[in-house]
C-alpha cells in the first residue's frame, strides 16, 4: 500500500506538522503486552539526492533501539508510520537483516521531501530530508562500463539504464510512432516508424540529447539518424504521461506535447513533418523536426551509422533546419536566428567507442566555443 501524508505547517523550528498519517491496516493487531519498547529511531537515505523523474527511487533505511541502546529486530514493521511533507509513493516497511526499509519514489518534478518515521504514535523519529532535483546530478561522464542496457515500460514510455548503474535510477526514456497517421503512413509502408529517445547517461550533463530515428522501411541501414542537443542544459529531459498527451520537458526547460496514442507532436517548441519514405535512400531527408524555442539547438545527422562520427554521403547539412545532408553540425540560436555550421570533430572524437562523449561537459565550455567560432553565446533563461 502507499503511505502518504501532506504537510500543513512548517514551524520556525522546522518540525514537520502533518494532518494525516497512513499506516498498515494491521496496526490494531500489532500491539501486545510483550512488544519491545522502542526508545530511539535512526533513519538514513541510501541516496540523499535523486532526480524527480517520477520513476527514480531511493530507500529509507531505519534502525530501532531500546533504552539500553540495543538494536531491536523484533518490532512489527506495521507499527511504523511514515509521514512526509510532499505526496510520495512509498512501499510498506519490511524487515531485512535487522533493518527496516521502505522504497520511496517522488512524483515527477516533485519538491524536496521532509519526512519522519513514528512508532505506534508513541515515539517520533528525527526529521530526514530527501533532496529532489531535475538538474543533472553531475557534469562529466566517468564513464561507467555498461555491458548492456536494460529497459522497462511504464505506461506508454520505455525507461532505460546501463547495467553498471543502480537499478532504481533511469538514464533514458523513449517512445515510438508506428502509425498509421499523418507522420507515419504504415498502411503503405508497414516498416516505417519514427523513434524518439531522450538520453541522460549517468544522469550527467555531458551527453544530454534527443535522438530521432526515421525508418522508411525495415532495412536497418536505411534508417535516418538525427541527434539534437539543446542549450542551456538546465535539467535532464523529463516526461509526464497525462490523460491524452505525453508532455516532454527539454533540457532548456521548454516543453512540447505528443498525442498519447499515436506519438504525434501536437504543440510546443517542436514541430514535425512526415517520415520520408521515398524510393531513393540517397535523396531522403532526415527527420522533419523543427525547433522554435529560445535556446540553442545543435543538430547532427547520418544514415545507417552514429551521426556523431561519420556519414556515407558528402552533402553538407543544410543551414535552415538541418533536414538534408550530414556533413558537419548545424547550430541554431533560437533567440537571434543566427546559424553556424562546424565540423563534427570539434564536438566528438572520431573513434568507434561507447559512449561517444560530447567534448563540452559544461555550458560554460560550450559557450566559449560558440563565441569563438559562431559569433554568439547562449541565451539567458
Amino acid at each position: 500500500m502507499r503511505l502518504l501524508a501532506l504537510l500543513l505547517i512548517f514551524s520556525c523550528s522546522t518540525q514537520v506538522i502533518l494532518s494525516d498519517k497512513y499506516s498498515s491496516s494491521k496496526r490494531d493487531l500489532a500491539a501486545v503486552t510483550d512488544d519491545p519498547v522502542v526508545a530511539r529511531i535512526e533513519g538514513v537515505l541510501r541516496d540523499p539526492v535523486i532526480l524527480a523523474t517520477g520513476v527514480d527511487s531511493t530507500f529509507l533505511v531505519v534502525k530501532l533501539f531500546d533504552s539500553g541502546g540495543a538494536l531491536l529486530t523484533s518490532v512489527d514493521p506495521n507499527d511504523l508510520t511514515l509521514l512526509t511533507s510532499e505526496d510520495v509513493e512509498a512501499k510498506p516497511f519490511v524487515l531485512q537483516q535487522g533493518i527496516y526499509k521502505t522504497e520511496l519514489r517522488p512524483r515527477v518534478k516533485g519538491r524536496s521531501i521532509r519526512m519522519r518515521v513514528d512508532w505506534k504514535e508513541r515515539l517520533q523519529g528525527p526529521e530526514i530530508v530527501l533532496e529532489t532535483t531535475t538538474a543533472p546530478i553531475k557534469d562529466p561522464l566517468e564513464p561507467l562500463n555498461h555491458e548492456y542496457f536494460q529497459f522497462r515500460s511504464v505506461g506508454e514510455v520505455s525507461f532505460g539504464r546501463g547495467s553498471s548503474s543502480p537499478e532504481h535510477v533511469t538514464e533514458s526514456f523513449s517512445f515510438e510512432n508506428l502509425g498509421d497517421n499523418r507522420i507515419v503512413n504504415a498502411k503503405i509502408n508497414p516498416g516505417a516508424q519514427r523513434f524518439f529517445s531522450f538520453d541522460y547517461l549517468e544522469q550527467a550533463r555531458q551527453n544530454l540529447a534527443m535522438s530521432v530515428d526515421d525508418s522508411p522501411n525495415g532495412t536497418v541501414s536505411h534508417t535516418m539518424h538525427s541527434i539534437f542537443m539543446f542549450f542551456p542544459r538546465l535539467n535532464v529531459p523529463l516526461v509526464e504521461q497525462l490523460t491524452g498527451t505525453i508532455d516532454v520537458t527539454l533540457p532548456t526547460g521548454e516543453k512540447f506535447s505528443l498525442r498519447k496514442d499515436s506519438k504525434e507532436i501536437v504543440s510546443g517548441v517542436l514541430t514535425e513533418g512526415p517520415v520520408d519514405v521515398s524510393n531513393d535512400r540517397f535523396k531522403r531527408q532526415y527527420a522533419d523536426i523543427k525547433y522554435s524555442g529560445r535556446g540553442v539547438v545543435l543538430r547532427v545527422n547520418a544514415r545507417g551509422q552514429p551521426p556523431q562520427t561519420g556519414q556515407f554521403e558528402n552533402l553538407k547539412i543544410d543551414q535552415e533546419h538541418g533536414l538534408k545532408g550530414s556533413v558537419d553540425v548545424l547550430i541554431v540560436n533560437g533567440t537571434t536566428g543566427q546559424r553556424c555550421r562546424r565540423p563534427k570533430r570539434d564536438f566528438w572524437e572520431p573513434l568507434d567507442v561507447t559512449p561517444i562523449e560530447f567534448k563540452f561537459p559544461t555550458d560554460e565550455e560550450f559557450e566559449l566555443y560558440l563565441r569563438r567560432h559562431c559569433g554568439f553565446g547562449l541565451p539567458k533563461f
